[in-house]
């Protein structure tokens, strides 16, 4: 998969709410970023050329597209990506850096050792 850019991604977020959507409902959804219609337009045949999506109809000069990247799939290589740029490929560093700059609320260290547990608590069940 190419990178997508952030323009890009606010259409293929349009795209991932539909199961199937024309290129007019993608420039509507998307009326509150004033862009040119040509200019949404172009990032729908960019994603095309990609092939994070579809065209899976045509009638006449209208076009209805689906997305072939889910948006799971995106979220997981675009985690990854990060991971091994800015944290070495190790989450020890990445929660290092969410404890340090205190970005993890009470709820969110409480799920987090919750879940931690559960995953140790099977593994002990296992051996």
């Amino acid at each position: 998969m190419k990178n997508i850019s952030e323009a890009e991604f606010e259409v293929m977020n349009v795209i991932w709410q539909k199961e199937e959507i024309t290129s007019a409902e993608i420039i509507k959804a998307l009326h509150w970023k004033k862009w040119n219609s040509n200019t949404i337009r172009t990032l729908i045949r960019r994603l095309y050329a990609k092939e994070a999506i579809e065209i899976v109809k045509k009638e006449g000069k209208t076009y209805t597209y689906k997305a072939v990247l889910k948006k799971q799939e995106y979220e997981f290589i675009t985690f990854h990506k990060l991971l091994k740029t800015l944290y070495h490929n190790s989450i020890k560093e990445l929660v290092n850096e969410f404890c340090e700059n205190k970005l993890l609320s009470n709820d969110d260290l409480e799920h987090l050792c919750k879940q931690l547990n559960d995953i140790f608590g099977k593994k002990k069940q296992k051996a």
